[in-house]
């Protein structure tokens, strides 16, 4: 089966908080970004750094070298046996089976599932390695991408318009710096980790990995999509992720404006000027770190972490009402006290009242991926209970040559950027039941 390797640099954005604070790595996972190793060569996590070790095939030992048994006697010239029978042409080495298998145009080789309709899909060739697009809602939808602050890349990030749907195209001119002012035309390193939508504003996240050493650094910007004038910059070391909903962004970072307690979700209320910024959530001690946010369309914060006894992320689902208290009060709830909706490794995002998630990927160095399922939430209660629904896979992948890298809220429906032989496109993925 052909090795997804070549992709999974583009997860990095989605994935960034893999490794905890300082860390590069915590398992070989981490490590995708960077690309195919050498011949003979695998990357893994060694020492908290991403390192290439040789591959043992088990060849065995030296069988040293054989003892010259002299020169033989010249037993005269042999008669001519004739020649050879011809054995014919040796095989060809298996062939790549992504090289013949049917290619759909919008989903290559991914399987959509029964209830699910593929709509209008748009080539985003420009943007292969962009981890961070964002749609505000509807009925219109504008898109807008991070260019620039990726381990692809060492531009300063930068925010463009990418049009209307499914018009989709890079804007001339970039709308928004990502970095704050003081940040600009500094040390390169920085590295774009967060863009969301509350409707009214874009929030952008960036952070530059200290690897042990530096402070921890970063900041995030608020920018009004009517009045591009009046972006704020908010610091908030760390920023791994973020998420929104109508009038509320929501970050995993070690602080947020002037609340900095440590690796916490925290709140940022939008509604007036000057923002406000809250403690809201808690992890469980001895985490690797928060991992992804999503809010779904009833509500419920799809919040997550790394649990060390297992290298993989643990999906809690948070009540609105919960959450709404923790605003009110200023007391925050414990994540781990949610639900929990499942566990992943890849990308995660809501879709309608429920969150769609890239499962599989569990075993180095291709990381193969199963499918894409959603997980229905239902509210009761007051907006005080959640019940997660059984998986529903929307997609499923019958092998690795077509690659989903990004995936984004779009109203209801799910907007997917598959990427394969055949280039990088969004699709837009509704639930038709």
């Amino acid at each position: 089966m052909r090795s997804n390797t070549m992709w999974m640099g583009t997860l990095l954005a989605v994935m960034l908080g893999s490794a905890g604070c300082g860390e590069e790595c915590v398992d070989s996972f981490d490590c995708r970004d960077k690309g195919a190793a050498s011949e003979g060569q695998a990357w893994a996590c060694v020492e908290e750094k991403c390192t290439q070790v040789a591959i043992n095939n088990n060849t065995g030992g030296d069988a040293g070298t054989q003892t010259d048994a002299g020169t033989s006697t010249d037993a005269g010239t042999e008669a001519d046996a004739g020649t050879e029978t011809d054995a014919g042409t040796e095989p060809e080495p298996n062939p790549d089976p992504c090289e013949s298998a049917t290619y759909d145009p919008k989903l290559g080789t991914l399987q959509l599932q029964t209830g699910y309709v593929a709509d209008e899909s748009a080539p985003v060739s420009g943007l292969a390695n962009s981890g961070h697009i964002v749609v505000t809602p509807g009925p219109t939808y504008s898109l807008y991408a991070v260019v620039g602050g990726s381990v692809q890349s060492s531009e300063a990030p930068v925010v463009y318009s990418l049009g209307t749907w499914p018009q989709v195209e890079l804007g001339a001119a970039p709308l928004f710096d990502v970095l704050a002012p003081e940040d600009r035309g500094t040390t390169p390193g920085w590295i774009a980790s967060a863009l969301v939508t509350d409707g009214q504003h874009l929030l952008t996240g960036y952070m530059r990995p200290s690897g042990g050493i530096a402070p921890a650094a970063g900041a995030v910007g608020i920018h009004d999509l009517a009045a591009a004038e009046a972006s704020t910059y908010l610091p908030a070391p760390n920023i791994l992720y973020a998420g929104a909903a109508p009038g509320l962004f929501l970050t995993v970072s070690d602080g947020l404006g002037t609340v900095s307690e440590g690796r916490s979700v925290y709140a940022l209320k939008t509604g007036a000027a000057p923002f406000t910024a809250f403690k809201v959530g808690t992890f469980p001690e001895n985490n690797n770190g928060g991992g992804a946010i999503s809010v779904s369309s009833n509500g419920v914060a799809m919040l997550s972490y790394l649990a060390p006894s297992d290298n993989r992320y643990h999906g809690h689902a948070v009540a609105p009402a919960v959450m709404e208290q923790a605003l009110d009060t200023g007391t925050p709830f414990a994540v781990a006290d949610a639900p929990e909706a499942f566990s992943f490794l890849g990308p995660v995002s809501a879709m309608g009242d429920g969150v769609a998630v890239l499962r599989g990927g569990d075993t180095p160095p291709d990381f193969a991926f199963t499918d894409v399922a959603r997980f229905a939430f239902t509210v009761t209660n007051a907006g005080a209970t959640v019940t997660v629904g059984a998986p529903e896979p929307v997609l499923v992948f019958p092998n690795q040559c077509t690659f989903v890298s990004t995936m984004i809220p779009m109203g209801s429906d799910l907007l997917v950027k598959v990427q394969d032989k055949n280039g990088a496109r969004l699709v837009r993925i509704r639930d038709a039941r």
